[in-house]
């Protein structure tokens, strides 16, 4: 079969590009010919490429703006097919690709992976354009296409409140991640906590920094590394810092990659990431993986299991939740070693690369 992703296949994008990689690499090496279509932002830089996957590059035009992913060769690509894409991978709501497939009534040979775009907090802002999307395509699409993929329990009953009924095409399959051996010989910074993520206002930054503020009242020397491309939240942080004084105590290091961002992995105590809505978080399983406590809210898709494992502290929205958290697993060594364990078991029994990508693999052979 010859499967196309569509998508802004790109580092900022985050974990949707993670999951195209490791869809897309897994089908290449099983046989399947696969091709990304990528729109290509200025200031934005390409996600790896993939030996053996064709990439088509699509401009920006000005209507993409105001309606994601807008572009007519796109249009065209997908009108006349040339290439025989036998499936349609659509990555995220409140696009253009949706509306393409819909006009094209592409539903039968088309996947729609959410990536947390049905939650709630999607909705804030910008009203008129969610109203026009869910009334004039975008929820009767989603009710007919062959395949909606969610990540988790909670995000498949975001996709049935928005839809207004339960659909039987929703099929959950969570995100993966490879499980690199590592060398646990770096030394931990002193009381180092790591926000590792897009700095965007669903990020729950606005909370964090206040709450990091009353950990170093009881924890001097905790610092917080803050990691990640500004999505609009970064004079924001940046005039925290300067109004509290914090320039010693909360550092902003831009984005990380590579070998950067497994040191910082290596180096920190606790990992947090307080968001008011998170898919599967790529960024919370690395975190796992590289044996860091984490302090995640109930809004992220991992946080049922995290609890079930004891991989870490599961907290409410507010600012005392995650302060008392943070300093309950710095201050505990015992505590903070035993949810380091518990959290690479969780990744190694449950979201191992090759055993999700089989799963999405199989649940796919059998619906199309």
């Amino acid at each position: 079969m010859h499967f196309v992703h569509i998508l802004s296949y790109t580092w900022e994008n985050g974990g949707a590009s993670k999951v195209v990689y490791d869809i897309a690499k897994f089908q290449v090496e099983h046989g399947e010919k696969v091709t990304i279509i990528t729109m290509d932002l200025e200031g934005q830089k390409r996600y790896k490429d993939i030996e053996g996957v064709n990439f088509i590059s699509i401009a920006p035009q000005l209507l993409t703006r105001f309606l994601p992913l807008f572009s007519s060769e796109l249009w065209q690509i997908l009108k006349k097919n040339e290439h025989g894409f036998d499936i349609v991978h659509l990555h995220g709501l409140w696009n253009f690709t949706l509306l393409a497939a819909y006009l094209l009534r592409l539903h039968n040979k088309s996947i729609v992976t959410v990536h947390g775009c049905a939650h709630p907090y999607t909705f804030i802002g910008n009203r008129l354009k969610r109203v026009l999307f869910t009334y004039s395509f975008q929820k009767k699409f989603l009710k007919k296409a062959r395949m909606v993929h969610v990540l988790h329990e909670g995000e498949k009953n975001e996709v049935a409140n928005y839809l207004g009924q339960e659909t039987l095409n929703i099929r959950i399959i969570p995100n993966g991640i490879d499980v690199p051996k590592i060398n646990f010989k770096t030394i931990k910074k002193a009381n180092q906590v790591l926000f590792l993520s897009r700095l965007h206002q669903k990020k729950g930054l606005d909370l964090l920094l206040p709450a990091f503020k009353q950990v170093i009242a009881k924890i001097p020397d905790a610092q917080l590394i803050i990691a990640g491309p500004d999505f609009g939240m970064l004079g924001f942080v940046q005039d925290f810092i300067k109004k509290n004084k914090l320039e010693k105590s909360v550092i902003y290091v831009g984005a990380v990659d590579g070998q950067a961002k497994i040191d910082l992995l290596l180096s920190s105590k606790v990992f947090t990431l307080p968001s008011y809505s998170e898919g599967f978080s790529i960024a919370v399983l690395e975190a796992l993986v590289y044996q860091l406590p984490v302090v995640v809210s109930t809004e992220t898709g991992l946080s049922n299991e995290i609890k079930e494992y004891q991989a870490g502290e599961v907290i409410a929205l507010n600012i005392d939740s995650i302060s008392k958290s943070i300093v309950q697993i710095l201050q505990d060594q015992q505590l903070a070693d035993k949810m380091a364990t518990n959290g690479r078991k969780l990744v190694e029994e449950r979201f191992e690369t090759s055993k999700v990508c089989g799963q999405f693999d199989r649940i796919v052979k059998q619906l199309f």
